[in-house]
């Protein structure tokens, strides 16, 4: 259900103002296009895609990406991450209204049997930007002091074959949907305890701890929480 989201929320980096070729967002456009006709809702690709630039809008009104790359490094060797992500997290509210409106306005290419899912996925996108930003920003804040952008870099591939091991036995999405939940959940555990192991061998353990708390939270508002 996400793969419908996502495949067009996330084109505004093609769809916006960014460094990108017209070809590129060509491409996008007829990606959407698609999806909408697949939707039987082709008549709505052009709302969609409108919904897509307010999202981009939305975004670039909110952060400054190279801004903020700025204000880490000059903060890092001042130890004051935390009040640049404290800055940037009493903006969550807004980032979660981008969201949630970018989702209801991508709804009509989405195909009908999992426009039931939409609210679990606003739902859950909100829950991750409370995860990140608990206590003002301070778990990004230790993530980025300790070095867990370049571990994860490291591990990058490793957590590739993590995610491809999951699929295995899995051949289309069809079967996907047909999983039972204890077999997601199962895969979901495997995924977890995969990608853990593999950002334990980093040189600080709070990658590895980052991701196994984000595994947890994830679980706990999911029908995988048995507690």
């Amino acid at each position: 259900m996400l793969r419908y989201v996502f495949v067009l929320v996330l084109a505004v980096g093609v769809l916006g103002d960014y460094q990108v070729t017209e070809e590129q967002r060509q491409q996008v456009r007829a990606a959407i296009g698609e999806v909408c006709k697949k939707a039987n809702a082709e008549d709505k690709a052009s709302e969609v895609q409108a919904a897509v630039h307010t999202f981009a809008d939305c975004l670039k009104g909110l952060f400054n990406i190279d801004q903020i790359k700025t204000e880490i490094e000059e903060a890092k060797p001042n130890g004051a991450l935390d009040e640049v992500f404290k800055k940037y997290c009493a903006k969550s509210s807004q980032l979660k209204a981008c969201i949630n409106t970018a989702i209801t306005g991508v709804t009509p290419c989405v195909p009908s049997d999992l426009r039931a899912h939409l609210p679990t996925a606003s739902n859950a996108t909100d829950q991750i930007i409370d995860f990140v930003c608990y206590k003002d920003g301070d778990r990004i804040a230790l993530f980025i002091a300790e070095d867990g952008p370049k571990c994860f870099q490291e591990k990058a591939e490793d957590i590739k074959t993590c995610a491809e091991k999951i699929k295995e036995g899995i051949t289309s999405v069809d079967e996907a949907k047909a999983l039972s939940t204890e077999n997601k959940c199962k895969k979901l555990d495997e995924l977890s305890s995969c990608v853990v192991s593999k950002l334990e061998t980093c040189e600080n353990s709070t990658p590895a701890n980052m991701a196994e708390s984000l595994f947890k939270f994830v679980k706990k508002a999911s029908p995988c929480n048995t507690k």
